[in-house]
């Protein structure tokens, strides 16, 4: 006796076709898909660069509302002023090369 796989209806052994659901009980080659594996891949990379979009945004910022280069005071408190100088390049820089690589890692 075979079993439909679809419905579990028992049918005869010499059955191709189920009598209960009328599905094909003929023996099906298996069909493989193969994925390619990503060591990153593009959800990730897409990740990457939303993070990086966001350490430029945080670079401009820095460099815009702490650089002084708008009506408003500058903030000069002086443990910050040592901090900007390498804080804005480290934001602006890094975020673009970590864009720029996420580009290339999402095919990787």
């Amino acid at each position: 006796m075979k079993d439909c796989p679809y419905c579990g209806y028992t049918n005869l052994d010499n059955a191709t076709t189920c009598r209960k659901c009328d599905a094909s009980l003929a023996q099906r080659q298996e069909t493989r898909t193969y994925y390619k594996t990503y060591w990153v891949g593009p959800q990730k990379a897409q990740a990457i660069r939303s993070k990086a979009l966001t350490a430029i945004v945080l670079g401009l910022l820095i460099k815009v509302y702490w650089g002084g280069y708008g009506p408003w005071p500058v903030i000069d408190y002086p443990p910050w002023t040592h901090i900007r100088p390498w804080l804005e390049l480290l934001l602006l820089f890094g975020g673009v090369l970590l864009y720029l690589a996420s580009w290339v890692l999402k095919w990787v």
